[in-house]
């Protein structure tokens, strides 16, 4: 009877999502040509029918593209084994190794404790292969006048399998701080594991300052040799650099913003540290949203940076100085044109494209491009000094939807872009929570995201994604 009443409320909530949907496509449509223009929906774009001239970017061939049916959600990591012949990702609170010549699953390794994971890396002698896992340990609140102060604390855990057979090698339990993170050095001397939130005072029970860091393990004793402090916020993405001099680290929140620490304002900075003295050389400032992804250039020289601001943004690693930035919206005027004539003519319905962010940054093998995986399941390649738009790949299939997705209010998509981001961020954004689900159907100003991670093999040759439906997509790249 249960079940009956739970059917019967996801086909009256699609069927109103239908009318909803068909009675205001019209003016959505209008105000999306709007937002492609100059980044707000305004009244003006309501007469705007005018399509600008396409220069359309070129469309990168795929010579192949495999797809493996891995985990039943979200996928937030994938990683390459350095001879390219195994793949490792984690969903399902496990990390899976596929055999890429044969996909078969070769490796089921547990969790620990009903925690989940966030990143996987294979060490650089293939011989390690290292998972985090992060949960929500406790929180608690109190009232400040007309406030209500939440604490919130994480607990972690990294475990480090021996790559052939499985079998745990070592726990890394850093006084139980949350683990979101991983990076192998070039060296494989040093496993580096983004952190945070960690209370200043572990038996603070009221108001928490907490600080987000990285934590530097000596992987020939598995010693803590160094602890590389940031801001208020954890760091959610990291990166070594090629000469294994610098790391650089990306604050995030997580769980719908909470995570930061209650008496400082969230920054959503770019920290670069010096590996051997753990000195912070710079802060680099400019995202207004989370940090999602970090790739250091072949030569160390460049970094880039992605966040849910929909920015890219290189730095230069010598001078500090920001070099360039791509476009904030992620979508050039002629891509959105080109994705909704091609969808328009398969469906019939008009559909709109999204607006999307970067999740996952990586740097071609020859460095000349810099390939970016989006929230919305397309792959974009940039020219690495001028962050040009120059290529577009989009899986077969595209676009991806699952067959139930999060439900979202038709009153709240008529906010501003950035709100609206947000908001789906917060539920879906690497699958860490869900909302109701009915199918969607008719006009899609924003994507939820299905792009959760990606992976570049040592060959520079073929892509691996991961998306939110528990799917993992090779693509071979002519």
């Amino acid at each position: 009877m249960r079940f009956g009443f739970l059917r019967f409320i996801q086909l009256l909530s699609i069927v109103m999502l239908i009318i909803s949907a068909g009675s205001g496509g019209p003016k959505a449509q209008a105000d999306y040509r709007a937002l492609a223009h100059d980044g707000q929906a305004s009244g003006q774009a309501k007469t705007q029918e005018v399509r600008p001239p396409a220069t359309l970017p070129t469309e990168t061939p795929v010579k192949k593209e495999v797809v493996f049916s891995r985990h039943d959600d979200v996928v937030p990591s994938v990683a390459f084994s350095p001879d390219g012949k195994r793949l490792a990702s984690a969903g399902d609170n496990c990390v899976k190794v596929t055999d890429l010549e044969t996909g078969k699953e070769l490796l089921r390794l547990k969790n620990s404790r009903g925690m989940s994971y966030f990143s996987v890396a294979y060490s650089p002698d293939g011989r390690m292969l290292a998972g985090a896992q992060s949960m929500l340990k406790e929180k608690f609140s109190r009232r400040e006048g007309d406030n209500t102060i939440t604490t919130y604390i994480y607990y972690g855990e990294v475990l480090v399998w021996d790559a052939q057979t499985g079998a745990v090698k070592v726990r890394l339990n850093d006084d139980s701080c949350p683990s979101w993170a991983l990076a192998f050095s070039a060296d494989g001397n040093w496993l580096a594991v983004a952190t945070g939130p960690t209370p200043e005072d572990r038996e603070c029970k009221g108001v928490c300052p907490a600080f987000g860091g990285i934590t530097l393990w000596e992987t020939s004793g598995w010693k803590p040799i160094r602890r590389l402090r940031g801001g208020s916020a954890p760091i959610r993405a990291l990166a070594f650099s090629p000469d294994g001099r610098s790391i650089a680290g990306g604050a995030g929140v997580i769980d719908e913003g909470r995570g930061a620490s209650v008496e400082n304002e969230f920054k959503c900075e770019v920290f670069l540290w010096d590996v051997v003295s753990g000195d912070l050389k710079q802060k680099f400032p400019g995202h207004t949203r989370s940090i999602t992804s970090l790739a250091f250039s072949i030569d160390s020289r460049l970094l880039a940076s992605a966040g849910l601001d929909r920015m890219l943004k290189i730095w230069d690693c010598r001078t500090y100085e920001l070099k360039k930035m791509a476009s904030d919206q992620m979508l050039s005027i002629e891509e959105m044109q080109t994705i909704s004539d091609a969808t328009s003519s398969k469906s019939g319905k008009n559909e709109m494209p999204p607006i999307s962010w970067l999740n996952a940054l990586s740097f071609s093998r020859d460095g000349k491009q810099i390939i970016g995986g989006s929230g919305d399941s397309i792959i974009r390649f940039y020219e690495s000094e001028s962050v040009k738009l120059v290529g577009v790949l989009k899986p077969r299939g595209w676009p991806f939807f699952n067959a139930v997705m999060p439900f979202y209010d038709p009153i709240t998509l008529s906010g501003s872009p950035t709100s609206n981001i947000d908001r789906q961020n917060r539920i879906i954004h690497r699958g860490l929570s869900r909302g109701m689900g009915v199918i969607r159907l008719g006009l899609w100003r924003f994507h939820p995201g299905t792009l959760n991670s990606m992976a570049l093999a040592p060959d520079g040759k073929t892509l691996a994604i991961g998306n939110f439906d528990g799917k993992i997509r090779l693509l071979t790249l002519k």
